[in-house]
């Protein structure tokens, strides 16, 4: 692990690996930790950068935590490291950043997988305003702990995902409540579906057969980038990277064009 100075933040990341960069960008409440399942399988056949957003994980907690400056961290990340281009890999909020990446300096791009996320997290609906506002509420009384708790058994339902479950909460107690409260205000204002059709880069959108919203909706925004393929992870939840590694490292492999196996 290594820290870097990005637009004024201290930055802590990983790089390992050799040949084209990879950039794997974590969601909500997460860190670099998330992809741990990723980095062998990846790591095998490309430059693999990790980072933890700014105000998450080991890096310095600075305002400001919108989706724009994840991106402009992102880009600036990349031309630190001495990496023109890279392939970019989003989860969730994760996703969101990767499609402002694209859209802001197309140049950063080689390509794009946007996992279980959404081109808007806009309060349209009872169940993104349930959501929302539940993950506030707890965050401000119990912390991010506490959402964690509310979360781990519909992230994580099955016994032998108990280790997954702790592992989530031991992560999140970590957490700031107020960067992941502004964290989340300004997630529910950011809106990038109107400029999908100008996403150049070639594009993978995976779902979960169980994610918080279903693969139909994820296909109709999907059409909107020219291109673009949408597969379904059947299983799976939210958190496919670690509940399906396996399926998720193959799908995103084969994707690159890279061999899933030594």
């Amino acid at each position: 692990m290594q820290h870097v100075i990005v637009n004024g933040a201290r930055i802590a990341c990983e790089v390992t690996g050799q040949g084209p960069g990879l950039l794997l960008l974590h969601g909500l409440g997460g860190s670099r930790d998330d992809w741990n399942r990723q980095l062998p399988a990846f790591s095998r056949h490309y430059r693999v950068i990790v980072p933890d957003l700014r105000g998450f994980g080991d890096s310095e907690r600075q305002e400001p935590y919108t989706i724009q400056q994840h991106a402009r961290d992102a880009a600036e990340l990349l031309s630190v490291l001495g990496m023109p281009k890279a392939h970019v890999i989003g989860l969730s909020m994760g996703g969101a950043i990767a499609m402002e990446l694209a859209l802001a300096q197309p140049q950063r791009v080689a390509s794009l997988v946007l996992a279980n996320t959404a081109p808007s997290f806009e309060l349209h609906g009872w169940q993104r305003r349930y959501l929302a506002w539940s993950r506030l509420s707890l965050a401000f009384l119990f912390g991010v702990g506490g959402v964690a708790r509310f979360l781990g058994k519909a992230v994580f339902p099955a016994p032998h995902q108990e280790r997954l479950r702790q592992r989530l909460m031991h992560r999140a107690s970590q957490t700031s409540r107020w960067v992941y409260i502004a964290s989340i205000r300004s997630l529910v204002r950011w809106n990038a579906e109107d400029r999908l059709g100008s996403i150049a880069s070639p594009t993978l959108v995976i779902g979960a057969e169980h994610d918080f919203t279903d693969i139909h909706e994820k296909r109709r925004w999907a059409a909107l980038i020219p291109g673009a393929r949408v597969v379904m992870l059947p299983g799976s939840r939210h958190r496919s990277e670690l509940d399906a590694p396996q399926a998720f490292n193959e799908v995103v492999l084969g994707f690159l064009d890279a061999p899933a196996n030594p």
